[in-house]
């Protein structure tokens, strides 16, 4: 008689005893393949077969080998386990369905199965538990040779290694599960005995859900679930599941969703609410802790996540006793709670019956997710946000409860945390994508809501102004009962509204608490019922435009905080604010389009610059960009025509230009050339914009010209053929009548007719000499025609200037001799100024901006000075400018001789003394062009730039025929005499055209550059201070020698009280230092001023210099020492709040280095012995305290300079720094022994330091010691404070 408890017993404490002395192992295959292939037969015919000692025995030995078999072999043996054990079954199923038979004699098989099963599945995967072991030894030791990563994609399942188990395995469950839907109480004589036999399959199915092979099939999980369901539905498993569940999810990570999957099946399809209710039980009775169990909280929370999206209704029932979580030590169960109670949120709202319980429901819920809001982890903020996204894009838009949330997700905009920064703008996108105002096509446009709200509230008044007339005809009590229905079916319909938000007349009624608490007190007493029901619909119609307008003014606060965000160096926050503008753009709310402005300049983010790995997330950006300028402008609707969408895609574009600054401008040209480039804007938009342009039939707005010509030299940039195809056009239209009517049009068409030569900007990553060769055209072009009548055009007009600086750009862009044109233009020019070059002026004397001031007349006319000092002053720039191309172009055909050079003499060596007299000749001919090419330019590249040099030195200001050189003395006479001219447009282009002319030689940069100086100071007008700011910078560039010695004038302007002034030297500054032109010399202090500047661009300029600076050889480090002393010494001092900022922002560049912060420490306790005023002590004190004293070394330098600042410790202040960076020391993480023994005696002489420094007793210094105390109790909790912020 087979016992199978006794068999299972003798199995695990070792081999069961095998009546046979065959095996499978070592025996030849035909040999195993004969006997699987008879015991096949026998249990195919029948399957009580089993029971015959012999088999069985046979049976038990292919168990015993199945590690030693071949796979093949294992599954066919396998297969004729499960097949016998499925003809069992149906005799079983016969035997019981038929009166009069005896069902028990099936046990005795099904036992015997049960066993086989059982060996034979637990060895075949522990030997392959075994196998991965030792592949994932191996593994390991490759990959500590060679030190690659490994993936663990070497290491074998049974799955894998034996064909079929996994499916051989899914017919066993199937099959147990018919098995356990029949009534197995009368098969066996005894409950043990029929639970032993189900335990085996639990088991077995318990070990195969470890394995994760197993678990991530979805066909092998239902079967394994449903035959666990059976066993808790009809065998009374309850308590055996509830211990499997809670135990996987304590152990084993893949089980977590597996295990909730299962709940739901048993809640869902077997009755289990008793096993639901008891895991959540035994959940909620745990306590989790995020330091010491890292695994539990974070596989029971993902268990709850997805339990209540399954069912929610199983979470229900126990959220009273699940809600001590939300106060969980571990924020992964807080994070998880707040997840589960948003899809509880969602599952309540979609009830069909909304009784008061579910609402109250619903508002607790609410509470607590706005509670979380303040939670400490960023995680669980983050996972608020989260939830706050998918329940609002539910169907439920919960009216009421969405102003507070919008409130609460604006506040997180400035959280401290980047990822909960990201989630807040996404939630913000998402309440905008699913605001419920959809009346007036869903639009948030103010003045539009404005108006409306506007009308209704005056029809509800002249309604209120009859109802007050007929007020007087009926009771009070009356009136009392109207406005007591009249608010009862108020909230109804606000329920109603919440409940179900489908219709647009619900989206109407939506109602926040603020617009209920001010909406109108109405009496609709003795009103006919259809006047009552339109004075509620009034009512309806006024809150609901009112809590638009709110929604609307949310929005409008958030808008700042997003615009900086948009410059955020997470790329993640970049591309949520992007999408948010988008969306606000598309609802049309107010503002939103400054954010649209303001992503263009994202463009010229570079993957170059990522250095953090996240060049993917900075492709990303850009690709976002193009994508949402793309679905805004540039993407066809549907329900237009193709033309009509090509005349709506050209307004867009057109739109673009309206309003924008010159750097959106910039940046759009380079968004626009990027698109064109991708072939994303059509040839039909193109024909469109020069439609618009061309157009000359009515009178066309300028905006829509200017933007059409503005567009088409955008693209121009991507393709040339946009102007060679037309040239005609744009000297007809923009060079032409309109051009001369419209100067800023003559500009933009002068800008893309330069597109015929190189490109305006160099391309980033462009490599030399990839540029298309262009040729320059003659003189006689028309083109130069109608560019000369721009240039002496006679309007008296400010866009003149850069008009006229454009057409200048276009000549020398594309002329063959420009000089020639420039030379009779400027001729043309002088003729108008008639007599000015003739007339003497003695008076030398420096007059700027003085109030003295001569009659204008007696003079010349200031304009056309104006206009000739800015044509000579820019034709000198580009001169500077032709003479570099020519001298590259030299230098570039030398290079390209020398190859051909070296070929011909390697050529010639070769005939080894065949030359002849007429080869001699030929190779002399042939050099000609060269030789005269070397008379002119030199044989070498430094040749030629000395050449060109000296051309640029002593030529274009002083030869006998230089154009430049007649005009030079004028330009620095009106610059002596500015104020006797008395006109500020002639003040600002003279000292421009001086500073370009000053560029050209040395020699007259060197005489007038006290001039220059000199107005820099007297100047009154910040134009004149801002250009000469700048061309200090271009002289640094240009003559680095001559500003060497007065250095100290390009840092003046800093301590302008224009902030224009200094935002402008502060941009050159930082060109000039950060590319190596300009040596620091003490004068950082001056820039470090800026930081708390009260202008924010001029303080955020600042803060970039010193972040790249901290990159350049630790030029904040050695500079260090002149920085503190300009901040802290003079008459320039900042006070000391501004100071401990300035150097908190600074000392942050230089913590991180161990022995940059040693020296520090030296250098700083030697100041102390040089200086004796109270203020720098405090100063120094303050930043010896910045630095962090993680090195037993810096501890022993600070005692080492205690004799340098002992006799300042007299100063509270300077004694409280002192005690705090004791303290910090001894909370920098583990100290060694020797540092904690150093620390105290350093506390202890500093403490006798302080008492000889006041003159203190004995007895006095115990109270000191008491003061030093509480200091050091302050120190601490300032410390904590600080850690917790």
């Amino acid at each position: 008689m087979f016992n199978l408890h006794e068999q299972l017993i003798s199995l695990q404490e070792g081999e069961p005893k095998i009546h046979t002395s065959f095996t499978f192992d070592g025996v030849d295959s035909t040999v195993a393949k004969r006997t699987l292939n008879e015991l096949t037969d026998k249990l195919v015919v029948n399957g009580e077969n089993i029971n015959h000692d012999a088999t069985f025995d046979k049976l038990m030995c292919f168990t015993r080998d199945v590690a030693a078999m071949d796979p093949k072999l294992v599954a066919r043996g396998l297969d004729m386990l499960v097949t016998g054990f499925e003809n069992q079954i149906k005799q079983v199923a016969t035997t019981l369905s038929t009166p009069g038979y005896d069902p028990t004699r099936h046990a005795e098989a099904l036992d015997r199965y049960a066993f086989l099963f059982q060996w034979a599945i637990e060895r075949g995967e522990s030997t392959a538990s075994q196998s991965r072991t030792a592949q994932q030894t191996k593994s390991r030791k490759r990959r500590g040779n060679a030190g690659g990563p490994s993936d663990g994609s070497g290491a074998s399942t049974v799955a894998e290694v034996v064909p079929g188990w996994k499916g051989k395995l899914l017919d066993l469950y199937v099959h147990v599960q018919q098995l356990m839907q029949l009534p197995l109480g009368r098969v066996w004589n005894s409950v043990p005995e029929r639970d032993t036999f189900i335990g085996v399959f639990m088991r077995l199915a318990h070990k195969a859900m470890e394995n994760p092979a197993y678990a991530k099939d979805g066909d092998f999980q239902t079967a394994l679930f449903s035959t666990l369901c059976v066993w808790l539905q009809n065998y009374n498993g309850l308590y055996s599941l509830v211990t499997m569940i809670t135990q996987n999810l304590q152990h084993y990570e893949h089980l977590c969703e597996a295990m909730a999957q299962l709940v739901h099946l048993a809640y869902d399809s077997y009755g289990g609410t008793q096993l639901a209710d008891e895991v959540l039980r035994d959940i909620a009775a745990k306590s989790f802790s995020s330091v010491h169990d890292k695994s539990g909280p974070k596989n029971t929370a993902r268990f709850l996540v997805r339990l209540s999206q399954l069912a929610p209704k199983a979470l229900l029932r126990q959220m009273g006793l699940l809600i001590r979580h939300l106060d969980s030590e571990a924020h992964i169960m807080r994070s998880a709670m707040s997840d589960v109670i948003g899809h509880l949120m969602l599952y309540l709202a979609a009830q069909e019956e909304q009784t008061e319980i579910t609402k109250n429901q619903i508002g607790e819920y609410f509470d607590i997710i706005e509670q979380r809001f303040q939670d400490a982890h960023y995680l669980v903020r983050a996972k608020v946000l989260q939830v706050c996204q998918f329940v609002c894009s539910g169907p439920a838009k919960f009216p009421k409860r969405r102003p507070k949330l919008v409130g609460l997700i604006v506040g997180r905009l400035e959280d401290k945390a980047t990822n909960v920064r990201k989630h807040a703008i996404r939630a913000l996108s998402v309440m905008l994508e699913t605001h419920p105002f959809s009346l007036d096509g869903a639009e948030l446009r103010v003045e539009r809501l404005e108006a409306s709200l506007e009308k209704i509230t005056d029809e509800l008044a002249q309604m209120t102004a009859q109802t007050a007339k007929q007020s007087a005809k009926v009771s009070k009590a009356d009136a009392a009962e109207a406005i007591e229905s009249a608010d009862e079916d108020e909230k109804d319909e606000d329920e109603e509204d919440e409940g179900d938000d489908e219709e647009k007349d619900d989206d109407a009624t939506a109602t926040g608490e603020d617009a209920q608490e001010n909406g109108p007190d109405f009496d609709n007493a003795g009103l006919s019922p259809e006047t009552a029901a339109k004075a509620m619909h009034l009512q309806f119609q006024q809150r609901y435009y009112r809590d638009a307008l709110y929604f609307v003014y949310q929005l409008q606060e958030a808008q700042p905080i997003l615009l900086q965000l948009l410059g955020s160096t997470n790329k993640g926050e970049v591309m949520e604010a992007m999408d948010y503008f988008v969306s606000a753009v598309r609802f049309r709310v107010d503002g939103a389009q400054e954010g649209i402005r303001r992503m263009s300049h994202l463009v010229w983010t570079s993957s170059t610059s990522a250095t953090d790995g996240s060049s993917e997330e900075t492709r990303g950006v850009r690709s976002k960009l193009l994508d949402s300028y793309m679905q805004l402008y540039l993407t066809p609707s549907d329900r237009l025509s193709v033309s009509e969408n090509t005349s709506r895609i050209t307004r867009n574009l057109i739109s673009l230009t309206f309003g924008a600054t010159l750097a959106e401008l910039t940046s759009l040209e380079e968004l626009i050339r990027t698109l064109m480039s991708e072939d994303k804007i059509g040839a039909l938009v193109i024909d469109k914009l020069r439609s618009v342009y061309a157009y000359t039939k009515k009178q066309l707005p300028q905006a829509q010209r200017r933007g059409a010509i503005i567009i088409l030299g955008m693209l121009a940039q991507a393709s040339r053929a946009i102007v060679t195809d037309d040239i005609d056009m744009y000297l007809r239209i923009g060079l032409g009548a309109y051009g001369h009517e419209d100067l800023v049009l003559a500009k933009y068409t002068c800008m893309i007719l330069q597109c015929l030569g190189s490109s305006r900007i160099k391309r980033p990553g462009q490599a030399p000499g990839q540029e298309e060769e262009i040729k320059r055209l003659p003189m006689t072009n028309p083109i130069f025609d109608g560019l000369q009548r721009i240039l002496e055009e006679p309007r008296r007009d400010p866009e003149w200037f850069p008009a006229a600086e454009q057409a200048l750009n276009a000549i020398y862009a594309l002329g063959e001799k420009p000089d020639a044109l420039a030379a009779r233009i400027v001729r043309n020019q002088a003729k108008l100024v008639q007599g000015l070059l003739s007339k003497k002026h003695d008076d030398d004397s420096m007059d700027v901006d003085t109030n003295e001031t001569m009659p204008v007349a007696s003079l010349v006319d200031p304009w056309d000075l104006t206009r000739l000092l800015f044509v000579v002053g820019h034709i000198a720039i580009k001169e500077i400018v032709l003479l570099e191309s020519v001298e590259a172009e030299l230098k570039r055909r030398k290079s390209d001789e020398q190859p051909q050079r070296k070929k011909r003499a390697s050529q010639g060596a070769k005939k080894k003394g065949r030359k002849s007299a007429d080869a001699m000749q030929v190779d002399s001919d042939s050099d000609d062009g060269d030789d005269e090419l070397n008379q002119i330019a030199g044989t070498t590249e430094d040749e030629i730039g000395d050449i060109v040099s000296a051309i640029r030195e002593r030529e274009l200001l002083f030869g006998s025929k230089s154009v430049l050189a007649l005009f030079a003395p004028l330009l620095v006479h009106v610059c002596h005499n500015l104020s006797k001219f008395g006109d500020k447009l002639l003040a600002v282009h003279a000292t421009a055209a001086l500073a370009k002319f000053m560029c050209i030689s040395s020699s007259f940069c060197e005489t007038n550059l006290p001039l220059l100086l000199a107005l820099l100071q007297r100047a009154k007008s910040p134009a004149i201070r801002s250009n000469v700011a700048i061309a200090l910078g271009d002289i640094t560039v240009c003559f680095n020698n001559l500003i060497g010695e007065n250095v100290h004038y390009l840092y003046g302007p800093l301590h302008d009280t224009d902030s224009r002034v200094k935002k402008t030297t502060l941009m050159v500054l930082t060109h000039l230092i950060l590319n190596g032109m300009v040596k620091v010399k003490g004068q950082l202090g001056e820039m470090a001023k800026c930081l708390e500047d009260r202008d924010p661009r001029v303080a955020d300029m600042a803060r970039l210099f010193f972040s790249e600076l901290s990159t350049k050889d630790n030029a904040v480090y050695n500079n260090l020492p002149d920085i503190i002393s300009s901040l802290s010494m003079g008459t320039n001092a900042v006070n000391e709040e501004s100071f401990a900022r300035i150097m908190k922002f600074l000392f942050d560049f230089i913590k991180e280095k161990d022995r940059q912060t040693d020296n520090v420490v030296e250098k700083l306790c030697q100041r102390f012995r040089n200086t004796t005023d109270e203020r720098q002590c405090r100063d120094i004190a303050f930043c010896m305290a910045l630095l962090p004293f993680k090195s037993e070394r810096s501890v022993r330098r600070l005692m080492d300079g205690m004799p340098c600042y002992q006799n300042k410790l007299a100063d509270n202040v300077v004694y409280k720094q002192f005690v705090d960076i004791a303290h910090k020391a001894r909370t920098q993480g583990a100290q060694k022994q020797e540092t904690k023994t150093l620390l105290d005696e350093y506390e202890t002489k500093l403490k006798e330091a302080r008492a000889k420094a006041t003159g203190e007793d004995d007895e006095q210094l115990l109270g000191v010691d008491n003061g030093d105390a509480q200091i050091q109790s302050q120190v601490s909790q300032d410390s904590d404070d600080e850690e917790m912020a």
